[in-house]
């Protein structure tokens, strides 16, 4: 498609077209000034480069978009790290077009490459822009980010970095399928360990629910005790006991899985952070790859030199991805010692429910309280035992896909 082709390639919503197969690609200083781009930039953005070329990036920013996402792009950028976001543009001949952008800091520049969003979070980002958009007009861009964020947990991400590793993710997949480009080895094992990482996310919120309904019930045996016994009686002591032993075994899940810096979050964060700059390396490459089959008019632009640091960027983030799956790796092996003593402190609590259950028996009708009681010990130990597999379980697998990732990086 010629340039002049494309300034009337806009469908009847006002939608400037680009295709599935194509890359939108720019490149800024470190101000956000355009250096250079490819001819699908120029196409969609409806302006020749003496247009582009020395125009501030935001020339294209669409007055829908809100400014809580540029400024979450800036904040991510100047501290040298790359980032995602669904973009709405604007072209020149009156036209928009929505992309997944990647923005990535280099040594001298921001690369911005923008692919065509088709999965079904994008539908709901849209749908949350508009909201965002009209609840901000009173708010600072950094409070508008706030809003965002927190609108963003509650779909299911708790941190930007969250939502644009599953982004990135599955949008590039999903751009292979609809291509038809076979889904490679590395990226299969990759994706399998992401499935992973978020049951076990799952799994986290279910046990710390199960364990706070299970603190209740030593509470529930003392009263049931101050009505059977006098003071000191064997139900006392069993519940004073099973207080005890709970209360360290909380303490021990709060490292493990409670407080802010527990095992399962550090985990999840080296696996997110090795999964996010994976599929980094992947677009870079995917990128260095399209640029060569291009034909290209941008002033000043060398396709070798640049194409060669595609590559070597590609090949830089695919070591800091190896880098972050060491670190889960890690993490993994203390998480399955952290769990395996969990598990041991259950037996104790094991122990005291079954004499619970004894006294129950040798009070006969007058202990029906007290067996009413043990019977909800059964059912939470029982919820925590089959979480607490499903923990070790969903770590072993994580862990044995980083060492089959880690080989085929290696090979």
């Amino acid at each position: 498609m010629t340039y002049n082709e494309a300034i009337i390639a806009a469908d009847e919503s006002g939608e400037a077209q680009f295709s599935i197969a194509e890359m939108v690609i720019s490149c800024t200083d470190k101000r956000g000034i355009i250096k250079s781009g490819n001819e699908v930039f120029c196409r969609v953005s409806g302006l020749e480069w003496d247009r582009l070329i020395g125009a501030p990036h935001n020339l294209i920013r669409h007055p829908d978009m809100p400014k809580a996402v540029f400024w979450l792009l800036w904040k991510t950028i100047q501290a040298d790290q790359p980032v995602v976001a669904f973009v709405k543009n604007r072209s020149a001949t009156g036209g928009w077009y929505w992309v997944l952008a990647v923005v990535v800091p280099m040594a001298d520049r921001y690369l911005c490459v923008r692919i065509k969003p088709t999965g079904a979070v994008f539908a709901q980002v849209a749908t949350l822009y508009a909201e965002i958009l009209a609840a901000e007009k009173a708010l600072s861009p950094e409070k508008s980010a706030k809003l965002l964020l927190s609108r963003l947990a509650e779909l299911g991400f708790p941190t930007y970095a969250d939502f644009a590793a599953l982004v990135l993710e599955q949008e590039l997949a999903l751009r292979d399928a609809a291509l038809g480009i076979s889904n490679v080895a590395e990226t299969r094992v990759l994706t399998s360990v992401g499935g992973s990482l978020r049951a076990m996310a799952e799994k986290q919120a279910d046990l710390m629910r199960e364990f706070d309904a299970l603190q209740t019930i030593p509470t529930n045996m003392r009263i049931i005790a101050s009505r059977l016994e006098p003071s000191g009686g064997p139900i006392s002591a069993l519940s004073d006991n099973y207080k005890f032993a709970a209360t360290e075994i909380s303490r021990r899940l709060e490292a493990f899985a409670g407080s802010a810096n527990n095992l399962c979050q550090a985990m999840s964060d080296n696996v997110r952070d090795g999964l996010f700059l994976a599929s980094i390396s992947r677009l870079m490459a995917q990128v260095s790859a399209y640029c060569a089959t291009e034909s290209h008019n941008a002033p000043g632009l060398d396709l070798v030199a640049e194409c060669a640091i595609l590559m070597k960027a590609a090949a830089q983030y695919r070591q800091l991805a190896r880098s972050a799956m060491l670190k889960a790796e890690q993490v993994s092996g203390e998480l399955n010692l952290a769990s395996g003593e969990i598990r041991r402190m259950m037996l104790v609590l094991d122990t005291i429910r079954v004499m619970g259950r004894v006294e129950a028996g040798r009070l006969g009708s007058a202990g029906v309280g007290l067996s009413a009681t043990i019977d909800q010990l059964d059912i939470r130990h029982a919820g925590i035992a089959a979480l607490m597999k499903g923990f070790t379980d969903l770590s072993a697998t994580i862990k044995a896909g980083i060492n089959k990732y880690q080989r085929q990086i290696i090979a």
